[in-house]
């Protein structure tokens, strides 16, 4: 059966009048080719899923461009001298982070890296107001701090200068301190001011910031936006949007439900609390509250679609672009469900999410049996970049196969949670499958976030394999920081890695460094790397990897051809590092 609408409200009261009487049939419902600006996020629910064994699905129109927007249209810019032009926001807008011209993201003006070598940290602020140029911005309390530490990113709004000291908004200013306990007693070595490792901090949305083009800076008093086009943009007849809406659908247990062939875009995330990241796009709101050991208590990013405790939900063929938060999130007892053909771009945040960080799950809170295939996924982590691809957390019988994921600013794919604390013992986590990847272009020196891995796993999966997977190019070199190709971190456990292909990567291709990781085992690997790779847990072995090689076999060839999203063949770059 085929339904055609141009009104999402509209089509779902129908749908639901129908579904109430029963299927006898699959149930396509197509919409019109054009923007659905929405406010509120559009909910499926129980009423809303297939019925006596058939589908509802929600589809484009052939050949037509369907898009959910959680943007709102910004004009009536003018010219402000300097090349500058300025607009007001609606007060629907709380704090526009990103605007898009004409289809390209603008984001806030930023200097460059500062030197803090002679500043102090501490709990009222840091020093150095007058140093790092801070103190001379017109409007210090619009200016955020972003701070970056190993893997962690931080993003603080600055609340008042007084003499020498910045003070930062709280929450967030002691959520990322270190010798505070939110952060958890083991992670202060990456809270802000460590004295451990090195880190790295610059200054966005200070009008005095705005010198290259594409950047614009937000004034809270004024609600204005100032904008400095790019070459060729008229801002009289430009078109721009700015982030409303945070969530586009809202999957809340329905089932045998399939979206296919729609555009996510323009959503925003508010960030009431600041950005405190923790790993992989969690991050740690909240002025008080639980601290478990097994990384419980940290919050996922928003994201345009999200499922929730869906059964046999299918995202197919869909385009996530120009996100202020995360992409597609399943969650909360999600099983059997799947996100295939669809591209992630422009995302703030990662690209998918999968599972959940509790532990030990109650059984309809337990997600199981999904899949993450056939994507793409191009620079995500624009802005919050200590997000992955693709993560997930507690999960079985997890596939995730055959994507393509290039650009991205730290890790890849992260699958598992829990580090070695005694709460995550026994966890709801196996049997997952990462295969046939194709991932290029990792760790990206110039956003300074480091420890990740084209591949990364966390805890005891007994019966995950790791396979077939093409690994190429990380930036940092012959040091720590690039992290690995294939990580298998703290208490990752019971793993199998084998055929893959692991290149140019700056560190080593494959480590298992801790010794409360054990039983897993790599196998039938190729790599040009030459660094001896850590597999100390006990009972871990290594069999029959080509390591340091100068030319890759026509096997290794075959299994890096057909890795990733298509087309295939897909390209194999040579062996060595490339020219700058």
């Amino acid at each position: 059966m085929l339904l055609s609408f141009d009104d999402l409200d509209t089509a779902q009261s129908e749908v639901r009048r129908l579904l109430s009487g029963g299927l006898e049939e699959d149930l396509e419902v197509r919409l019109g080719a054009k923007t659905y600006m929405r406010t509120r996020p559009l909910v499926f629910t129980e009423l809303d899923s297939g019925r006596d064994g058939h589908t509802v699905t929600w589809s484009a129109e052939p050949g037509g461009h369907v898009e959910l927007s959680g943007g709102v249209a910004l004009d009536g810019w003018q010219p402000e001298g300097d090349g500058r032009w300025v607009a007001m926001v609606p007060d629907v807008i709380s704090t526009p982070r990103q605007l898009y011209v004409n289809g390209l993201r603008a984001s806030w003006a930023r200097s460059d890296w500062l030197d803090h070598a002679d500043c102090k940290i501490g709990p009222e602020g840091i020093t150095g107001a007058g140093a790092l140029g801070i103190a001379a911005y017109a409007r210090p309390s619009d200016v955020e701090v972003v701070f970056r530490v190993r893997w962690r990113d931080y993003h603080c709004p600055v609340a008042s200068i007084a003499d020498d000291l910045i003070r930062f908004a709280e929450p967030c200013w002691t959520n990322a301190l270190p010798g505070t306990g939110r952060v958890g007693p083991h992670w202060d070595n990456t809270a802000v001011g460590t004295e451990i490792h090195g880190w790295s901090m610059f200054a966005t949305n200070a009008l005095e910031l705005l010198t290259d083009p594409g950047f614009f800076v937000w004034n809270s008093e004024e609600r204005t936006v100032t904008y400095l086009p790019r070459e060729g943009e008229d801002m009289e007849r430009a078109d721009v949007v700015v982030p409303c809406t945070e969530q586009l659908v809202v999957v809340e247990g329905a089932h045998d439900l399939v979206l296919k062939g729609l555009s996510f875009a323009h959503t925003a995330w508010h960030l009431p609390d600041g950005y405190v990241g923790a790993q992989a796009g969690f991050t740690l709101t909240g002025a008080s509250g639980p601290l478990g050991e097994a990384g419980s208590h940290y919050t996922k990013p928003v994201a345009a679609l999200s499922v929730r405790g869906g059964r046999r939900v299918t995202v197919s063929g869909c385009a996530f672009v120009h996100l202020g938060g995360a992409g597609a999130v399943l969650e909360a007892g999600t099983k059997d469900s799947t996100v295939t053909a669809c591209s992630f771009s422009d995302v703030s945040s990662g690209g998918v999410y999968v599972g959940d960080i509790d532990p030990h799950p109650a059984p309809g809170l337990a997600d199981e049996g999904n899949t993450v295939s056939f994507n793409t996924f191009h620079g995500t982590g624009a802005e919050f970049t200590d997000s992955v691809a693709i993560w997930a957390g507690y999960t079985r019988n997890l596939t995730i196969d055959h994507n393509t994921l290039e650009q991205l600013p730290y890790s890849g794919i992260s699958v598992g949670w829990g580090w070695n604390q005694p709460e995550a013992q026994d966890p709801w986590l196996g049997d997952n499958r990462i295969t046939a990847n194709r991932i290029v272009d990792v760790l990206r020196v110039a956003e300074r976030q480091h420890d990740g891995g084209a591949i990364y796993t966390q805890g005891p999966q007994r019966g995950t394999v790791v396979e077939a997977n093409y690994i190429d190019r990380s930036e940092y070199g012959t040091t720590a920081n690039d992290g690995n190709g294939i990580y298998l971190d703290e208490q990752s456990s019971h793993i199998l890695v084998a055929g893959n292909v692991v290149t140019r990567v700056g560190y080593k291709w494959v480590s298992n460094w801790a010794e409360y990781g054990v039983e897993n085992r790599a196998a039938g690997n190729w790599t040009d790397n030459t660094i001896t790779p850590a597999f100390s847990g006990a009972g871990s072995v290594m069999e029959d990897n080509a390591e340091g090689l100068t030319e890759l076999p026509p096997e290794a060839v075959r299994v890096a051809e057909g890795a990733g999203a298509g087309p295939w063949p897909a390209p194999v770059a040579a062996l060595g590092i490339p020219e700058p």
